[in-house]
Parts: C-alpha cells; sequence; structure tokens
C-alpha cells in the first residue's frame, strides 16, 4: 500500500497524480510507442517502396478500404510483431504472413489485393 500511496494514489480519496508527473512516465512519439508496442505495416503504392507510402497501421483492420485495397504493392514491417494480411474483408481470402522486420514486393495474387491485415498475437 505504501508503494502505491507514493505514486500518487490515494485510496482514501481514490485521487491520482497527472500521469506525466509520475516518475518515469514519458510522452512517445507514435513511432517509439508502434515499436514497444509491437511495431506497424507500412504499404507503398509502387514496387520497391518508391511510391507514396500508405497510412501505417497499427492494430487489425477489418476492411482496408479502397485507401489500401487494388493500391498496395510494396510492405514495410517494423517493430518485433509479425503481420497477417488478407485477400478479403474481414480475415478472409487468401493469407500472407509478413515477417517482422522485413520488407518487399508484395506479388501474385497479393499485388494491390489486400483488403485486411492484423498483427499476430503475442503467445501468452
Amino acid at each position: 500500500m505504501s508503494n502505491i500511496n507514493k505514486h500518487g494514489v490515494n485510496m482514501n480519496n481514490k485521487q491520482i497524480k497527472d500521469l506525466y508527473s509520475i516518475e518515469a512516465v514519458q510522452d512517445l512519439s507514435h513511432e517509439a510507442a508502434a515499436t514497444i508496442s509491437g511495431g506497424t505495416l507500412n504499404f507503398s503504392d509502387k514496387k520497391d517502396g518508391k511510391g507514396a507510402r500508405l497510412n501505417n497501421l497499427r492494430g487489425s483492420f477489418r476492411s482496408l478500404g479502397s485507401r489500401f485495397n487494388n493500391r498496395a504493392s510494396w510492405y514495410e514491417v517494423t517493430g518485433k510483431t509479425d503481420w497477417i494480411v488478407y485477400t478479403g474483408v474481414n480475415f478472409t481470402g487468401r493469407i500472407r504472413r509478413l515477417k517482422a522486420g522485413t520488407k518487399g514486393n508484395l506479388t501474385g495474387p497479393f499485388d494491390n489485393n489486400i483488403a485486411s491485415a492484423m498483427p499476430v498475437p503475442s503467445p501468452t
């Protein structure tokens, strides 16, 4: 209980200090937070990543919509988490696992045909 009180929690009136006033709490950039939380999946609309970068993905997406589908030709996975991409919405269709720390051109049925994506859950 004393350790909790030292960090701003008062069990009598349930008040909590401002998050950033607690020692060791930092304001992280989106990129740093993504790296810590498992990483991101990035796409480009041209081979070898030379085209326009499409938004970074963090978390699961049941449907990427036209922003990605029929456009993604290249990928890059940052961080330590693999991703699974699907040719169909709602995690259906053909499946491809993209390994953490890799990048490359999407080929075959996946070139310009990514409709949903999710990070691979960490083993518990």
